[in-house]
C-alpha cells in the first residue's frame, strides 16, 4: 500500500508540473548573432570604381516586439503598461486575440532592424511582458514571457 501511495503522489507531481509548462512560456533571444557578409551585385558598377567586400560581423540585440501576423506583414503592436498574472509589467501584449486571425509572432532586432529573428508564439498564451536586462558585459538580454492570463489595463 505504501509503494501505492509514492506511486500516485509522483503522478500529481507530475501532472501538476505540466500545468505549469501549459500556462507559461519563456522565449529568450539571443544576445548575439554572427553574420555573414555577402558580395553585393550591382546592376551596373560605375566605371573606375570596384565594390568592396565586407568582413563578416556579429550583431547584437537591439529589442524585442510583438507582432500580430508574421512580422513581414508590419503589424508591430504597440507595448502597453498591464497587468499579467496579479503583476505590474511596463512592456505588455494582449496576444491571440479576435484580431490575430493568424497568431502572434516574436522579433528579436538586432543592429536596428537589420536583421530580426521571428518565432510564432503558442496560440493557447494570452498575454506576454518583455524583460530586459544586461549581460556581463552590458550587452542587452531580453526575453518575452508569455502566459495563459488574460492581460488587465492599469487602471
Amino acid at each position: 500500500m505504501k509503494g501505492y501511495r509514492i506511486n500516485i503522489s509522483l503522478i500529481v507531481i507530475a501532472w501538476l508540473a505540466t500545468i505549469g509548462v501549459a500556462t507559461a512560456y519563456e522565449l529568450d533571444c539571443p544576445t548575439r548573432i554572427n553574420i555573414k557578409s555577402d558580395h553585393p551585385e550591382l546592376e551596373a558598377t560605375p566605371e573606375g570604381w570596384q565594390v568592396s567586400m565586407k568582413k563578416n560581423r556579429s550583431l547584437l540585440l537591439s529589442g524585442i516586439g510583438v507582432y500580430s501576423d508574421e512580422p513581414v506583414k508590419l503589424f508591430q503592436l504597440k507595448p502597453e503598461t498591464g497587468i499579467i498574472d496579479g503583476k505590474k509589467h511596463d512592456l505588455t501584449w494582449q496576444i491571440n486575440s479576435a484580431y490575430d486571425e493568424n497568431g502572434n509572432y516574436v522579433s528579436c532586432s538586432y543592429n536596428g532592424d537589420e536583421v530580426q529573428l521571428v518565432k510564432k508564439i503558442d496560440p493557447s498564451m494570452k498575454s506576454c511582458w518583455a524583460d530586459y536586462s544586461n549581460d556581463k558585459n552590458q550587452a542587452i538580454k531580453a526575453k518575452l514571457i508569455c502566459s495563459a492570463s488574460e492581460w488587465q489595463k492599469v487602471e
